[in-house]
């Protein structure tokens, strides 16, 4: 499943039923905590994603090799063909216990300005909030930080080309990764976001 919710500076936004391994973009992010709020292991996408890389992405945190510390990334330039992506990139998200919606916000923002520095044309990105045990509830608001912190990336890189201080941005697609028991509510929630604070 996958739905459009609207287009910010020539960026076109969409929600999916998909994870970080079967996102079909150039670029596919997840995120990471420094340690699973429940349980021992991450679960969901990022569980699929780590199982399809082998099982290097809880190994390299083990050994902190990639601690997945708050904006700490992890640039993987050539997954396994299982993974559908032409590259991964995996952006830390601290400590659970000190999260909040700010950090969502940073992390979208670090995704595309690696997106463009990569110069990929389509990006998936995978909050993974879930997936590393937060609640549902612990996780209200996110949806629009997510949202601000993106089109505030957008706004940036098109103000650094007006100024003749970068080249156009690449990105033309970006998906918001979601399950598929939450993909209608998603998609509302991503698409009043996108509206917010625009002129009437």
């Amino acid at each position: 499943m996958r739905k459009s919710v609207g287009q910010y500076l020539g960026v076109s936004m969409q929600v999916a039923a998909w994870d970080g391994v079967a996102a079909t973009v150039d670029l596919s992010c997840a995120c990471m905590f420094t340690r699973e709020s429940r349980g021992d292991q991450p679960v969901g996408g990022l569980a699929h994603l780590d199982a399809a890389l082998g099982g290097r992405l809880t190994r390299s945190r083990e050994s902190r090799v990639f601690r997945a510390t708050r904006g700490e990334i992890l640039v993987i330039e050539s997954p396994p063909a299982i993974v559908q992506a032409a590259s991964v990139l995996v952006i830390g998200l601290g400590d659970p216990g000190a999260w909040s919606t700010d950090i969502m916000a940073d992390a979208v923002a670090t995704a595309f300005t690696t997106a463009v520095v990569k110069r990929a044309t389509s990006v998936a990105f995978a909050p993974s909030m879930l997936d590393g045990g937060l609640s549902g509830a612990q996780t209200s608001g996110a949806a629009e930080k997510m949202m601000q912190g993106l089109k505030q990336a957008i706004a940036k890189q098109c103000w650094l080309h007006d100024e003749g201080l970068a080249a156009e941005s690449s990105v033309r697609e970006w998906v918001f990764d979601v399950g598929a028991e939450r993909f209608e509510a998603a998609a509302v929630m991503f698409g009043e976001a996108l509206k917010a604070d625009e002129p009437a």
